[in-house]
C-alpha cells in the first residue's frame, strides 16, 4: 500500500508566482498546486495606470493565503489518487518514469529537476524552484525515495 514520505512546500513550479506542495509517497511524487497567477482575477483600476499595481495586489493576498490554506488542508486529507485528480494543475511523477534527479544549490537560484524519457532525444523536465534552505531536505527525500537516479551526489 502507498504510503506518504515527505512533503516539500512552497516550491516554484513554470512561474515564480506558481507554487506547489511536493508529496513524496512510495511510489511518486505528487505535485500539488497551492497557489497560481489566475487563482484570484486580478483587478485593475485608474490608480493602478499611475502608481503601479501593487495596491490591488496586496487586496488579493488575504484571499490568496485562504486558497493555500484550503489547498494544504486537502493535502493532509484527501487519498492520494484524489489529490492528482483534485485540479487540472496537479500532476504526478512515476518513481518508474523517473530517468535521473539533479537537485542543484546556484548562488542566486536553487532548483529540483527530474528527466523523464519522453519522444524527443532529450526527453521532459519537471523543474521546480526552491529557496536555498529547502536543498537539504530536498536532497534527503530524493536520497530515501530514489536514491540510485540522484545525480552528482
Amino acid at each position: 500500500m502507498e504510503e506518504r514520505i515527505g512533503l516539500l512546500e512552497k516550491v516554484s513550479g513554470h512561474t515564480y508566482d506558481t507554487i506547489y506542495d511536493l508529496l513524496f509517497t512510495t511510489e511518486r511524487i505528487i505535485a500539488v498546486i497551492i497557489q497560481h497567477p489566475t487563482d484570484v482575477p486580478y483587478k485593475t483600476n485608474v490608480m493602478d495606470l499611475f502608481i503601479g499595481g501593487q495596491l490591488s495586489k496586496q487586496h488579493e493576498l488575504p484571499e490568496r493565503r485562504k486558497l493555500a490554506e484550503e489547498r494544504r488542508r486537502a493535502c493532509r486529507e484527501k487519498p492520494l489518487d484524489e489529490l492528482v485528480a483534485g485540479h487540472r494543475l496537479n500532476f504526478e511523477i512515476r518513481y518508474s518514469t523517473v530517468t535521473f534527479v539533479e537537485v542543484s544549490r546556484g548562488f542566486f537560484r536553487s532548483y529540483l529537476k527530474f528527466h523523464i524519457p519522453g519522444p524527443s532525444a532529450a526527453g521532459r523536465t519537471f523543474q521546480f524552484t526552491l529557496a536555498r534552505v529547502q536543498v537539504p531536505n530536498a536532497r534527503r527525500l530524493i536520497e530515501q525515495v530514489l536514491p540510485l537516479k540522484l545525480k552528482g551526489k
